[in-house]
């Protein structure tokens, strides 16, 4: 759209961050109204390409390279341009119509899903304004657990993501992988310059190349884990330390928001620990249910008959395959 007396293009201006919602919230839409995976996945990865991107896609748009964003097709493009040129988009209009404004407020708490935000917006008859406010309320009422599919515990999970999201502990979105991967690179960079760190991996989705990344996963192997834990602490990008010390485990949030949990074990330990936290999760039930049929428990310290308080120990991951076979 050009305007005839300004002899310039016409536009509505939008961050990133806030076209990454607005397809997630499509996204969420799609979910809720049972359309197909095809359509809620594409929602899904073009939100995190957006969020994750290293221009404007304002910028991009004035210079017509919206096709450069990965995860960004033709139909989300053409969307694109009708938000640029005219602050809205009629189609994305009618897939939100008929749904409450307040689910996609409830997207942002921690733990809250397309489906338990519906259902808590719908049920509850809570309207935009103030619609966190509203469902705490509601919350320590007790109204949730009374509510058809939800219960105690669905309460005070929904009050702990409430609380989450007060302190500023935003939801983590899932990421593309090669931007996961160069946050865990410098990571595990600055990890491999104390001299008491022997080796460190990646771990998770992110070991397993996964197309998008949720909490990023890294091993740590050290003789000296309270001391590497203390270094890495001083890592100059974290933002808060949400659990330090339990099972040798350290979980942190960073400044760009994303959460980071790094784990240590022992030399002897380390290729078991390796295995036991690459997954899926699927892989693993499928592995514990075959060690148990063979009399043996797995866990990620190693393998140990079942009448047996003694653990086989694997240092690396090769002798943990060879030995386990």
């Amino acid at each position: 759209m050009y305007d005839k007396n300004m002899g310039s293009r016409l536009s509505h201006s939008f961050s990133n961050r806030e076209i990454a919602k607005i397809l997630a919230d499509i996204s969420a839409a799609y979910e809720v109204k049972n359309e197909s995976k095809f359509k809620i996945m594409a929602y899904q990865k073009a939100a995190v390409s957006v969020e994750h991107a290293t221009s404007e896609l304002k910028d991009l748009w004035d210079d017509g390279k919206l096709d450069q964003i990965p995860g960004i097709g033709k139909n989300i493009s053409s969307y694109l341009d009708e938000l640029f040129r005219t602050g809205q988009v009629r189609h994305f209009n009618r897939i939100k119509k008929g749904l409450p404004p307040a689910m996609f407020v409830f997207l942002d708490i921690p733990g809250v899903g397309p489906k338990t935000a519906y259902a808590l917006a719908k049920i509850l008859k809570i309207s935009n304004k103030g619609a966190v406010k509203k469902l705490k309320e509601a919350a320590l009422a007790g109204k949730i657990k009374v509510m058809e599919n939800f219960g105690e515990k669905s309460e005070e999970d929904i009050i702990e993501g409430i609380k989450a999201l007060e302190k500023g502990e935003m939801k983590t979105k899932r990421m593309l992988l090669p931007y996961a991967d160069m946050l865990a690179s410098d990571i595990i960079n600055y990890l491999k310059r104390s001299p008491e760190v022997l080796e460190a991996h990646p771990l998770g989705s992110l070991r397993r190349m996964v197309a998008t990344i949720g909490d990023i996963d890294i091993s740590v192997c050290t003789k000296k884990p309270h001391e590497v834990m203390e270094y890495f602490l001083k890592y100059k990008k974290i933002k808060t330390v949400l659990e330090k010390g339990e099972k040798a485990l350290l979980r942190v949030i960073l400044l760009s928001g994303q959460q980071v949990d790094v784990r240590f074990s022992l030399p002897e330990s380390y290729g078991a620990m390796l295995q036991y936290f690459t997954g899926s999760k699927q892989h693993n039930i499928q592995l514990r249910e075959f060690s148990l049929r063979k009399g043996m428990s797995l866990s990620e310290y190693g393998i140990k008959k079942v009448q047996s308080s003694i653990s086989k120990k694997f240092p690396g991951r090769g002798k943990f395959k060879v030995q386990s076979d």
